[in-house]
């Protein structure tokens, strides 16, 4: 993945959760993203359609 493609999925991730912290793509599989916050969290975002959401979201 190169950089611009990364910046793009993190505007579109940022503008749709509204998140109040950074976050980098740490590895995409799919439609799966493995995400990291600037706290050193790690997230799983599910790309369904047009939207990002959580990997908990859809259990």
């Amino acid at each position: 993945m190169d950089s611009q493609e990364e910046k793009k999925i993190i505007e579109e991730i940022m503008s749709q959760r509204r998140l109040s912290y950074s976050i980098e793509v740490l590895d995409i599989q799919g439609d799966k993203y493995t995400i990291r916050n600037n706290f050193g969290s790690s997230m799983i975002y599910v790309k369904k359609g047009e939207y990002f959401l959580l990997e908990g979201e859809l259990e």
